[in-house]
């Protein structure tokens, strides 16, 4: 019996290790190919491991500018974070807490628009913030990726506001508190991992865009990191060792935020799947 048990683990700990393995070979490829020379990452027969290792393509992308780039990127994600969860959190909870006319078409609205593609709102968007002066500005591009993330935002704090006892905020009228003094002093604190799923989502989303970023700037003064990759690719070639020195540069924020908060996002994303 405890041979069948001992042997199910190793089964399953061995196709764990084969699909991490699987998942992590090409970020670990491109970080042994970002060390080696320019001359030896397109070697043939190719080589795992660099034969001397070099930080030569970091050096370049940081006097390219990187660092601009990515202080750019931190800007708008940190601001589109910011707006998104406060309007988030208001309209998430208002669905949740009251009953007012014309509630499920507002649900339905926020559902619908998840649905769109943002591709096929790239033009409109482009003749709106060109007529109102925000074509090629920071406040731009947060105001389109608060409003791309808002609706997903929303719908998953709402979920999670319904999950709270609502013992606890009617708790909090007795003893005199406004709806809005409610929300802020008593939901939002139970609220963390809800908040934190919701903020990830709109983080992962401003920070790799590249399509909406590439479309609505044009200046160096406004490019963002992922945008700034692309610029590796050249016409007559790719220079292969700072494209992939700042694809892994470009992870490694994302990689940190989700493994100092992951606590918190596996409880959001299904806290909000059970009413408490």
């Amino acid at each position: 019996m405890q041979f069948a048990i001992l042997r199910r683990r190793m089964l399953r700990t061995g196709v764990n290790l084969l699909i991490a393995v699987f998942a992590l070979f090409p970020i670990l490829w491109g970080l042994s190919s970002s060390l080696k020379p320019a001359d030896h990452i397109v070697e043939f027969p190719p080589r795992l491991l660099p034969e001397s290792p070099t930080g030569e393509h970091y050096v370049r992308i940081f006097q390219d500018g990187a660092a601009y780039y990515i202080g750019n990127s931190i800007l708008i994600s940190a601001a589109t974070i910011l707006l998104t969860i406060s309007l988030a959190a208001f309209g998430g909870y208002a669905l949740a807490r009251f009953d007012f006319r014309g509630r499920s078409a507002v649900m339905m609205a926020t559902i619908g628009v998840m649905s769109i593609p943002i591709a096929s709102l790239l033009v409109p968007t482009f003749t709106l913030l060109s007529a109102v002066g925000l074509f090629d500005t920071r406040l731009g591009l947060v105001l389109l990726y608060s409003a791309y993330q808002l609706p997903a935002a929303m719908w998953m704090l709402y979920g999670y506001f319904m999950s709270l006892p609502v013992e606890v905020e009617n708790a909090a009228r007795v003893d005199g508190c406004s709806p809005l003094r409610t929300l802020w002093k008593v939901v939002l604190p139970l609220s963390k991992p809800g908040l934190v799923a919701a903020a990830l989502f709109a983080l992962v989303f401003a920070w790799n865009d590249f399509v909406v970023a590439v479309t609505m700037t044009s200046s160096q003064e406004t490019r963002t990191f992922p945008v700034a990759i692309y610029f590796y690719l050249g016409f007559y070639g790719r220079e292969w060792g700072p494209l992939l020195a700042a694809s892994l540069v470009s992870i490694v924020p994302i990689l940190a935020v989700f493994i100092f908060l992951q606590r918190y996002f596996m409880s959001g994303l299904t806290g909000g799947g059970v009413k408490g």
